[in-house]
């Protein structure tokens, strides 16, 4: 090793490395900034050994003396800074000299990929600052792994956070048949394991499978929504990164117009139910006429669904012929009136349960609507009501709902009105279904389209009516 003539370790002789010791040094001792990867060697050193200055020496000696590269220095120490110094500088010497106003560079590894860039600036401390971020960010583009889940693992996870939810019987029946009956069994059939094997193709290909077993588009839509749903609870629940269904096609569904009962029509399912008395079978056989005409008016002048109507408290109904509800989800109290011979006729029946109009309170409600939902079927069956083209028309119980929904819009009554009867949480809901039988925007549109007519039909025209103001 050479020396100059004051003894001192000559500067032209010296390599990188042993450069990169005497800077550990300066940089606690002169400048005293915050450590980045290029000076954590020196918190080593200083926590490490007893005598940190005399373990540098010997560093600095023995890397000097084996021309040890700055070659390497990326592998171990990760991102530093260094300096690119300019042709007239007087420490273009030393690398890591930092007072200098001479252009910043970064060197180094991060997550395996060698990097050697400007660092944009002739500041050292904020070239730091930016190995600091690229360090930051090299970690949040390499996460931990996502720990793999088995398929039947997330789908009893899902089912067991509906059932803390507590969702009713029905929403966590159609979830377990879908994913336990369903999707489980199929994926079994296709080798299928892990979570993170259901891909967007394998996803698309077991949507096919509803077609197949003949669900119609209404009810494939559905299946599709809850299919999401369980995957979204495994997104949140970081077993899966990005949700696959997502990127899923929707499901096209034709809306078919709400149909609903005409007074003709209504009038001949009620008489049916005075014959249904004579079928025999069933615990109340003797009453079942009354008590099935009394439902089917219930739920006609109320707008109640069957469940609701099925599980309807005697309490509800008010001496004066009201019928109490909380209706809509925000748990507003509507009071609507009944007809006096349908109150009568509800007062009338008999029920083994003195708490209820039609349930006997033992069971599920949910066992109870499904009973009075084929005692209707059976009814419809027997009335035989058809299209004006002969072909049969297709009936259920939630037709008398809608019947007390378009009967009142037909009267006039306004639409936030009859989506206030009706439940709905919003009254985008009720035009969704019922803004044809809007009586006033109706005559407002077969006004606007009579103006059309002015130049060729004008006595026509005369005689077009006013329109109606839209509430």
């Amino acid at each position: 090793m050479q020396r100059g003539q004051n003894g001192k370790i000559d500067r032209t002789h010296r390599g990188a490395i042993a450069q990169l010791g005497e800077r550990i040094v300066r940089n606690d001792e002169v400048v005293g900034s915050i450590p980045t990867s290029s000076t954590i060697l020196t918190h080593l050193f200083s926590t490490a050994h007893s005598a940190p200055s005399q373990f540098v020496l010997f560093l600095y000696r023995r890397l000097t003396e084996c021309a040890f590269s700055l070659t390497f220095a990326p592998v171990v120490m990760g991102l530093f800074v260094y300096t690119r110094h300019t042709a007239d500088c007087a420490h273009r010497e030393d690398r890591f000299w930092r007072r200098c106003r001479c252009p910043k560079w970064i060197r180094g590894v991060v997550n395996g990929k060698a990097i050697r860039k400007s660092a944009e600036t002739r500041s050292w401390e904020r070239a730091e600052s930016k190995v600091r971020s690229m360090e930051q960010v090299g970690v949040a583009r390499n996460p931990e792994p996502v720990p793999k889940v088995t398929i039947e693992k997330a789908v009893a996870a899902f089912l067991e956070d509906e059932l803390s939810r507590h969702l009713s019987r029905t929403t966590t029946g159609q979830s377990k048949t879908l994913l336990e009956k369903q999707l489980i069994e199929w994926a079994q059939e296709q080798g299928l394991t892990e979570l993170e094997q259901l891909t967007l193709p394998l996803l698309s290909k077991f949507r096919a499978t509803w077609t197949a077993a003949g669900n119609n588009a209404s009810t494939a839509r559905r299946k599709h929504q809850r299919l999401s749903g369980f995957l979204w609870f495994c997104v949140r629940s970081e077993w899966l990164k990005k949700n696959p269904a997502r990127s899923l096609k929707p499901i096209k569904v034709r809306q078919v117009p709400t149909d609903y009962f005409t007074r003709e029509e209504f009038a001949r399912i009620v008489d049916a139910t005075y014959a249904y008395g004579e079928w025999r079978g069933g615990r109340d056989f003797h009453d079942r006429a009354q008590r099935l005409r009394a439902l089917i008016l219930l739920m006609r002048w109320s707008g109640l669904a069957i469940r609701d109507a099925v599980t309807l408290e005697r309490e509800r109904l008010t001496a004066d012929n009201k019928l109490f509800l909380y209706r809509a989800k925000t748990n507003v109290p509507v009071y609507l009136p009944l007809p006096g011979s349908v109150a009568e006729l509800l007062r009338s029946i008999p029920n083994s349960n003195p708490r209820y109009f039609f349930w006997t309170g033992n069971g599920d409600p949910e066992t109870a609507k499904k009973g009075w939902a084929r005692s209707l079927r059976r009814l419809f069956k027997s009335v035989d009501i058809r299209k004006p083209d002969g072909t049969p028309k297709r009936c259920h119980a939630h037709m008398f709902r809608d019947t007390f929904a378009v009967e009142l819009l037909l009267a006039g009554v306004p639409l936030d009105q009859v989506s206030l009867l009706l439940g709905h949480s919003s009254i985008k809901v009720t035009e969704r279904h019922y803004s044809p039988f809007v009586k006033a925007r109706q005559e407002q549109l077969e006004a606007s389209a009579q103006r059309a007519w002015v130049a060729d039909f004008p006595t026509d025209s005369n005689r077009r009516t006013t329109p109606a103001r839209i509430n």
